[in-house]
C-alpha cells in the first residue's frame, strides 16, 4: 500500500474518554475526524440518519478509528460493507486501536488506493454479486479533510446508486410462450444460424457483438448489461463459452442476476474448458455435440449437460438447377471440401517447448491408425515421456492435446484421401494439400460455406468426408450439408451416424480407408441407386436435422429447467 497524501495524524483523547483523531489536511488546516467531545454518541447519531435499506453493498469512505463502522454493521448485519480509507496511517492506527480487528471479518477495507482502482475494485465486487444495491455513507470530516482524494469517487458512487440498476436487471422469464433469446455473436460459426432459427420458431432475438482481438471482459460485460436492461431476455445463448473470461466474471455476473445461460459445444469442450473452469455456474446448460463428452463436461462442475449433434440450413443447403457456368466450375465426380491441417499443426507446434515435439508425433500416429481417445493414445508415452509432460503448465499440456489432435487428424485425413487418388478428385481447401499430394489429384482454393458449398455439393456426384479425431462418435457439419443438397455422401462410420441415419438406405459408410476405392468405384457406376440413398438421406435431414430442430431442443430444455 502506498500513500498518496501527506499529513500529521494525532490521536488525542475527547472530554468523553474516548479517542479521537486529529489531521492536517492537505490545505493546511488542522481538523478532527471525530468529535472531541463525544465520538461514539457522534457516530450513533451519524448512523441513525444514515438513509439505506440494508441490502446490497455499502460503500463507507472515511474509517478514523471506526466509530461508525461499528455502528454500520449492528444496524446493517445482511449489507457487505466496504470501507475505502485514504491514508494507510490511519488504517494502522485503527489497527493499533483494536479497531480494524474487531471489524475486519465483516468489512472488506480498500486503503491508500488510487481513486480510479478504488472504483473498479467496486465495480468487480458489484458484477460478482449481480449489481445489487449500492449505498454510500460519507464521513464528511474525512471527506472534507482529504476533498481531492475522496470527491471523485463520493460522486461516481452517488451517481450510481441512483441508477437503481439491481431491480433494472431482475425481471420474471419465461412466462411468454415466445421467448427473447440474446446471442453472445462474436462472428464465430453457428451464429448467424442460431439466430435464424430461433426466428423461425417465432421467438425474438438480439445479439451481442464484439470483436474479441479489441475488447475485455469489461468491454464486453458493459455489452450484456446494456443488452439485458434494454431487451429483457429469457436467457442468453454462445457457442464454445467464446465472450466468456477465464476468471468467471461474466458468468458469475449472469447467475448472481439469476439470467440462464446455455453453451453449445461444437469443438472439444475438454481443451475449450479447462481455461473456463470458473464458468461451470449453476446457470448454465452446456449442449455438446458428441455424445461421449457429457460425463467429462460434468466432472469439471457443470450440472446440465446434455447431447445435441450438428445439423443443416436447409435453406441455404438445398437442391439447386445449376447452370452450365456453375457445374463447369465446380463439376466433380469425387470432391473433398477441407483442410490439409498442416498450418494448423504447424502453428501449434510451435507453441510447445521443443521437447514436446516428438511427442506429438508419438502419440498421434497410433490415434490416428486405431481412431484412439487422446487419454487412450497417451498410454504409448513411458515414464520419461510423462516426466516431461507432468512437469509443464496447464497451458502448455492443452496445447499439447490440440496439437496431437490436429496431428491425428492431419494423417488420419491424408490417410484416407490417398484412396482417392485413382479419381481424379477435386480437393477445395489450403494450400497445404499441395505439399503433401503429388498426382491424381486437383487442388483448389477453399469455397465460400453459404454461397459456393451448395454449388459445389450438388455439381459432385460422391461428396467424401473424413471426420476430426476431436469428434470421439459424433457426426461433422458435411453429413448434415451434403444430404440436404440432395446429393450423396461417403463419409467414415461413426457410431452417431447409426442413431442420425439409416446406414446403407440413407448414407454410405467406410469403416476403414481401404474400402473407400471400392465404395467410390461402385457408386459412380450407379447413379439411381446413389440418387435414391441422397433423396432419401434429404428427406431425413428436413424431418429431423435442422437448426430448427436443435434449437427447438435448446428452447424445450431451457423452459424445463428454468421457467
Amino acid at each position: 500500500m502506498k500513500t498518496f497524501l501527506k499529513t500529521s495524524i494525532q490521536v488525542v483523547p475527547s472530554r468523553s474518554g474516548a479517542l479521537t483523531l486529529k489531521v492536517s489536511s492537505p490545505d493546511g488546516r488542522d481538523r478532527a475526524i471525530h468529535s472531541l467531545y463525544d465520538p461514539e454518541k457522534e457516530a450513533e447519531a451519524l448512523v441513525n440518519a444514515c438513509h439505506f435499506d440494508g441490502k446490497g453493498i455499502l460503500v463507507v469512505l472515511g474509517l478514523g478509528l471506526g466509530y461508525h463502522v461499528e455502528k454500520l454493521i449492528e444496524k446493517y448485519p445482511e449489507a457487505d460493507i466496504v470501507v475505502v480509507e485514504a491514508l494507510e496511517e490511519i488504517y494502522e492506527m485503527a489497527k493499533l486501536n483494536k479497531q480494524v480487528d474487531v471489524l475486519k471479518e465483516r468489512i472488506e477495507f480498500i486503503v491508500a488506493t488510487p481513486p480510479q482502482e478504488v472504483l473498479e475494485k467496486i465495480t468487480k465486487m458489484q458484477l460478482k454479486m449481480g449489481m445489487p444495491p449500492l449505498g454510500v455513507f460519507i464521513l464528511s470530516s474525512a471527506v472534507s479533510a482529504f476533498s481531492e482524494y475522496y470527491h471523485p469517487i463520493a460522486e461516481k458512487l452517488t451517481a450510481a446508486t441512483s441508477y437503481r440498476l439491481w431491480e433494472k436487471l431482475r425481471y420474471p422469464k419465461f412466462k411468454a410462450p415466445l421467448l427473447k433469446v440474446a446471442i453472445m455473436d462474436f462472428d464465430y460459426f453457428l451464429t448467424l444460424e442460431i439466430e435464424k432459427a430461433l426466428r423461425n420458431l417465432g421467438h425474438k432475438v438480439v445479439r451481442i457483438k464484439g470483436d474479441l482481438k479489441k475488447e475485455n471482459a469489461s468491454d464486453i460485460l458493459t455489452k450484456v448489461i446494456k443488452a439485458i436492461i434494454d431487451f429483457k431476455p429469457d436467457f442468453l445463448i454462445a457457442v464454445n463459452h467464446i465472450a466468456f473470461d477465464e476468471e468467471g466474471i461474466i458468468s458469475s455476473f449472469l447467475n448472481s442476476i439469476e439470467i440462464p445461460v446455455a453453451v453449445w459445444y461444437v469443438d472439444s469442450p475438454t481443451i475449450i474448458v479447462k481455461a473456463f473452469s470458473k464458468n461451470a455456474t449453476p446457470n448454465t446448460v452446456v449442449f455438446v455435440w458428441d455424445r461421449t463428452y457429457i460425463e467429462d463436461v460434468k466432472a469439471m462442475g457443470f450440472e446440465s449437460v446434455y447431447y445435441l449433434p450438428l445439423a443443416t440450413d436447409e435453406t441455404v443447403f438445398t437442391p439447386r438447377n445449376l447452370t452450365q457456368e456453375e457445374f463447369q466450375l465446380y463439376a466433380a465426380e469425387t470432391g473433398f471440401i477441407g483442410n490439409s491441417m498442416v498450418r494448423s499443426t504447424e502453428e501449434y507446434m510451435e507453441r510447445l517447448p521443443r521437447p514436446l515435439h516428438p511427442l506429438v508425433d508419438k502419440v498421434a500416429r497410433p490415434m490416428s491408425e486405431k481412431r484412439q481417445r487422446f487419454v487412450e493414445a497417451l498410454m504409448i508415452l513411458d515414464d520419461r515421456d510423462f516426466k516431461i509432460l507432468n512437469a509443464c503448465s496447464e497451458k502448455t499440456k492443452s496445447d499439447f492435446e490440440t496439437a496431437v489432435l490436429r496431428r491425428a487428424t492431419f494423417l488420419y485425413r491424408l490417410s484416407c484421401i490417398e484412396h482417392l487418388s485413382s479419381f481424379n478428385t477435386v480437393i477445395h481447401g489450403d494450400k497445404g494439400w499441395k505439399e503433401i499430394l503429388h498426382g491424381g489429384y486437383i487442388i483448389r482454393p477453399k469455397l465460400n460455406y453459404y454461397n459456393e458449398l451448395p454449388i459445389f455439393y450438388n455439381a459432385c456426384k460422391i461428396n467424401f468426408n473424413a471426420t476430426s479425431l476431436q469428434m470421439r462418435e459424433a457426426v461433422n457439419q458435411r453429413v448434415f450439408d451434403v444430404p440436404a443438397c440432395g446429393a450423396f455422401l461417403l463419409t467414415d462410420h461413426q457410431k452417431a451416424i447409426e442413431e442420425l441415419f439409416e446406414v446403407g438406405k440413407e448414407v454410405i459408410t467406410y469403416k476403414e480407408p481401404e474400402e473407400i476405392p471400392e465404395l467410390v468405384r461402385f457408386y459412380l457406376r450407379h447413379d439411381t441407386e446413389r440418387e435414391k440413398i441422397a433423396t432419401r438421406a434429404r428427406e431425413r435431414i428436413l424431418n429431423e436435422h435442422t437448426y430448427v430442430h436443435r434449437l427447438q431442443k435448446v428452447i424445450d430444455v431451457m423452459r424445463r429447467l428454468y421457467a
